[in-house]
């Protein structure tokens, strides 16, 4: 693949970076270069409170070079992308790299699996990013509209938190010195709202929000502001429950963290490092067998999309939990090397440091209840709408949070509950899981319906 003829695209800017590098001494090298544009805009009771906007382009390289030991590499970024910027950017980090400790087991940005011109085009084709449909008036405007509708949805919302709007656009090109060089474009909007109900010491607040690719894409601000106002009223007069062990439902917005911790897990650093309780868990059951939790990089809800990762590896679909088998770890080109394993495509990149491990699109594929049929079939337990706090060892498993919801009895939601603690260990509360919801739900790049799980600690006040 040649070198990009568009002057100054930042695939030109990022191939251009590389064979600077290569005159600076760098015996292999690859360069990531992003534009980020972003308005937002924020409102209160009715009123602007901010106006904020975003526009930068950065450009960041990592060079490697050959010692008697193995090679060593250094990276560093800079937002001057002129011809003598690029030239010292590349002069400075072959120099970093010269002095650092090398690593027998580096990975050069060479030999990757890159996405061919054809699959470039089709994929620009079909995410052209661009303008996700909103300027600054018609933002403002969706932010004072929700924030209306959620204030006078009911008597009992007192005051407002606020709402926001925002917009943007991000672009983002990989070269690397084996000739590869591309770039892609995704956009976004979002809309949130937070309001308070109640007075006194009896107020409860909550929110709701939605983001999209296109603004065109996003939920009726009607829906947004009821859901955050409903939220809110019902937390009212929450209070405390007994201790004891029972079954736990995690809405949506809460089944999040579980993904999160299973992602965490199966991270293959994570995993090389020895601090993933799941190390020796691939190829096994950790799941039921109606449980399945896929990695989508293509999605048309996907906030998560992409085409190549941060090394220019061409991203794939692929399973990681198969009818409860955990089928991979996500690998960058280093940690699959490593484990002996094959690259997932899944090298998360920033300007600056080391390569990270992170998903596309991670899908986990709904059940047939709805929460209702759910709240049925466990008879008594919790619904879990709220946490707090971090208490997860990514080490052990073990589980700690505190937690807001509902207290269910005989199948029904009786009253709000705050105050309590509930605790576990995710590997049997991934065994333990009973029912899984018919109730996606998209957060951005995550897709969750709500999870039943059985056997859990309570703490309450």
């Amino acid at each position: 693949m040649s070198l990009p003829t568009e002057a100054h695209s930042l695939s030109y800017l990022a191939a251009k970076l590389i064979d600077e590098a290569r005159k600076a001494g760098a015996t292999y090298v690859d360069a990531l270069a992003v534009n980020d544009t972003g308005d937002s805009i924020s409102v209160r009771n009715g009123s602007v409170e901010s106006v904020e906007r975003e526009d930068a382009q950065g450009i960041g390289l990592r060079a490697f070079v050959e010692t008697a030991k193995g090679l060593a590499f250094a990276t560093a970024s800079s937002s001057d992308v002129s011809e003598s910027g690029l030239r010292k950017l590349a002069e400075q980090v072959v120099l970093m790299a010269k002095i650092s400790e090398p690593d027998p087991d580096a990975m050069p940005p060479v030999g990757a699996s890159h996405p061919t011109i054809d699959e470039l085009k089709v994929w620009n084709k079909k995410h052209p990013g661009g303008n996700p449909g909103w300027d600054i008036e018609h933002a403002r405007d969706a932010a004072l509209h929700c924030e209306e509708l959620a204030r006078n949805h009911s008597s009992e919302i007192t005051n407002s938190e606020g709402a926001e709007a925002s917009f943007g656009h991000n672009r983002v090109a990989y070269a690397s010195c084996d000739g590869f060089a591309a770039e892609y474009g995704k956009s976004s909007a979002s809309i949130s709202v937070s309001v308070i109900a109640g007075s006194g010491e009896n107020m409860q607040r909550d929110y709701a929000w939605h983001r999209a690719r296109r603004a065109s894409d996003l939920r009726d601000p009607r829906l947004i502001a009821e859901e955050a106002a409903s939220r809110a009223i019902s937390r009212l007069n929450a209070g405390g429950m007994e201790s004891g062990h029972g079954t736990i439902i995690f809405e949506p917005r809460t089944a999040t963290s579980l993904l999160g911790h299973l992602v965490g897990a199966v991270n293959g650093r994570s995993v090389l490092q020895q601090r993933s309780f799941l190390t020796e868990a691939l190829g096994q059951q950790i799941f039921p067998d109606f449980v399945c939790i896929e990695d989508k990089p293509n999605h048309p809800e996907g906030l998560g999309n992409r085409l190549f990762d941060g090394e220019g590896t061409r991203c794939t679909a692929h399973s990681l939990i198969d009818r409860g088998t955990l089928t991979t770890f996500l690998t960058d080109r280093y940690t699959a090397k490593r484990l002996a394993m094959p690259e997932t495509g899944s090298a998360m990149r920033g300007l600056t440091g080391d390569i990270g491990i992170g998903s596309s699109n991670l899908i986990w594929q709904p059940g047939s209840h709805s929460q209702k049929a759910m709240l049925k079939e466990i008879g008594n337990g919790l619904l879990v709408t709220e946490l707090i706090g971090f208490g997860v060892n990514p080490v052990t498993g073990d589980y700690s949070r505190g937690a807001g919801g509902f207290l269910i009895e005989d199948g029904e939601i009786v009253r709000p509950v705050q105050g309590i603690t509930i605790a576990g260990n995710l590997k049997e509360m991934f065994a333990n899981i009973e029912l899984v919801g018919s109730d996606l739900t998209w957060f951005g790049s995550t897709a969750v319906p709500s999870i039943a799980i059985s056997n859990m600690t309570i703490a309450g006040q």
